[in-house]
């Protein structure tokens, strides 16, 4: 790590607590008695038509008509506890369940810590420097230690040491080379992003894309009536439904969490942890050194679709995307009040003030406001204003914001195009 980079994580730790987080914690703070237990045999049988998965389970955002939830618990698989256990049921029927064992986004969070008085600025980055040493050490030797069990546990189940080498996805960003094991009819898969993620997806017939599987023979004409399917109108409002927020914890994930929402309403079995990976996310708590342009663009791909990224918000495309069910994602410049009166509006308690007023304008964040992402997902033409979905928990109801403020805070628009 540079001194300048260095600098930049000091930065981004001190920024960090003006985005409103809820930390990913119904999973860590339950009380449940599966914690800790071994589940393998019933996540198996299960899978083969057996009893039902035990416990309580939380939806998300789903694919299609997979419907995804994760267990309020913390159960163990193969002789390792799990950090998040991910289920996909279509029409009611257990499809496959996801085991992540590590998670670098969920271990490191935001590097916030707070530093003692009275450090010069080349010791603030020294004493940053060597706190994150120590934190990537314990979490690489978390990491090998929940490869090497989860890879014996399953090797041991299959009776197989040797798996077979796989391959899923289409673009050379998002493909991950995985191993495989047959135990019955059910693939074990075995996803392992170097120093990023460990994780086991069970089932059968596992498909070797990430567009659902209810979608692979579509053409560009069967897509785009898909997602204008979505578009609900009323008068010359226009709202995409079925857009579902993916809780982004306290981790600097708000541009991948925003991509995970909108490619799931695309039709991509995509979630943030592995889109780090792919997007070369280091371990030091920040997205800096990240591709994450590259990033969009190749899920614009895997699903079929182009992408146009502007610094400029064009409104006109904007509101042709969102016509035809296309969600937009813009980078733009936070606020801590504004997002204060946005939750007071979207609650009806308030009102937007004119955009005209020199007054209002001036209380918009400027070039030094920290950086968010949002997803957009209709407009109201008579009002001018543009709804908006955020990465947080708690937030699955739009909020409005004014056209003009959009386009004066944004500074990356990316509208996915047919």
């Amino acid at each position: 790590m540079t001194g300048r980079l260095g600098w930049l994580m000091l930065v981004l730790a001190i920024q960090a607590p003006a985005i409103p987080n809820a930390v990913f914690g119904p999973v860590a703070r339950s009380d449940s008695p599966l914690n800790g237990e071994d589940l393998t045999g019933p996540v198996l049988a299960a899978l083969q038509g057996g009893p039902e998965l035990p416990g309580e389970w939380a939806p998300e955002a789903g694919v299609g008509a997979a419907e995804i939830s994760h267990l309020l618990a913390r159960p163990a698989l193969f002789g390792r506890e799990v950090v998040i256990l991910r289920a996909v049921r279509r029409e009611g029927a257990l499809e496959r369940v996801e085991a992540t064992f590590a998670d670098a986004g969920s271990f490191f969070g935001y590097f916030d810590q707070k530093l003692p008085e009275g450090l010069s600025r080349r010791q603030q980055e020294e004493e940053l420097r060597r706190r994150m040493a120590v934190r990537q050490e314990e979490f690489a030797t978390l990491y090998d230690q929940a490869l090497a069990t989860v890879r014996a546990g399953v090797a041991a189940r299959a009776g197989e040491e040797r798996p077979k080498s796989g391959r899923v996805g289409k673009g050379r960003v998002l493909r991950a080379e995985v191993d495989e094991w047959e135990c019955g009819d059910l693939t074990l898969r075995l996803f392992s992003a170097d120093q990023r993620l460990v994780r086991l997806v069970i089932g059968k017939d596992l498909p070797d894309g990430w567009l659902d599987p209810a979608f692979e023979d579509e053409d560009d004409r069967e897509r785009a009536t898909r997602l204008a399917s979505a578009v609900r109108k009323d008068g010359e409002a226009v709202r995409i439904e079925g857009l579902e927020p993916i809780p982004q914890g306290y981790r600097p994930y708000c541009g991948l969490n925003s991509l995970a929402m909108v490619a799931r309403h695309l039709g991509l079995h995509l979630d943030e942890d592995w889109m780090a990976a792919a997007a070369g996310f280091r371990n030091t708590g920040s997205a800096a050194g990240s591709n994450m342009v590259r990033l969009y663009q190749a899920v614009a791909a895997e699903a079929g679709l182009g992408m146009d990224r502007s610094s400029r918000f064009d409104e006109f495309a904007v509101r042709g995307a969102l016509a035809e069910g296309r969600p937009v994602i813009v980078w733009r410049r936070f606020s801590h009040e504004r997002n204060r009166l946005h939750d007071r509006v979207a609650a009806g308690r308030a009102e937007l003030p004119d955009p005209a007023s020199a007054e209002e304008r001036a209380s918009w964040p400027g070039e030094e406001a920290p950086l968010h992402a949002s997803v957009l997902t209709g407009f109201d033409g008579a009002r001018n204003e543009v709804f908006f979905l955020e990465s947080w928990t708690g937030r699955d109801r739009p909020r409005r914001m004014r056209f003009e403020e959009m386009a004066a805070t944004a500074y990356l628009t990316f509208v996915f195009e047919d």
